[in-house]
């Protein structure tokens, strides 16, 4: 009985620990403009409709778009279509799964993700912007 109750106290802690946004909450996130924060710290501007998402590094001038694929509420997969710059283009048509881990309301979520191999894992904030600041940043 003691292996039996440890066992589910186990599982019950990793369910907690690893449990993703309420589903119903990362609706709000399927489309609009967001904002965030690459690796090299340059503001990326996104502009997410439907089955696509616009990308434009506000630093280097790199426009990308994603195909965008929807898995879950609060999970979808970005695979990228095209973009002007010439180092990125080897990864056309390389795909990337999103989990939105924690809803901010309206102000954002964070977001981890990485490679199907797994070889890059990243995480970070995605901020929702109205569509003036998007477009008064870009």
């Amino acid at each position: 009985m003691k292996p039996f109750l440890l066992i589910l106290s186990g599982l019950f802690f990793c369910h907690a620990a690893f449990a993703q946004a309420d589903s119903t909450a990362c609706l709000n996130y399927n489309k609009g403009y967001f904002s965030y924060t690459d690796s090299l710290g340059n503001t990326v501007l996104v502009h997410r409709r439907k089955k696509y998402q616009y990308e434009k590094n506000t630093v280097t001038k790199v426009r990308t778009q994603f195909r965008l694929s929807w898995m879950g509420n609060c999970s979808y997969q970005i695979t990228q279509a095209i973009t002007n710059s010439k180092a990125a283009r080897k990864y056309k048509y390389s795909s990337t799964k999103v989990v939105i881990d924690k809803t901010d309301g309206d102000n954002g979520y964070t977001y981890s993700c990485g490679c199907n191999d797994g070889s890059k894992f990243k995480s970070g904030y995605m901020k929702k912007l109205s569509k003036e600041r998007y477009y008064a940043l870009f």
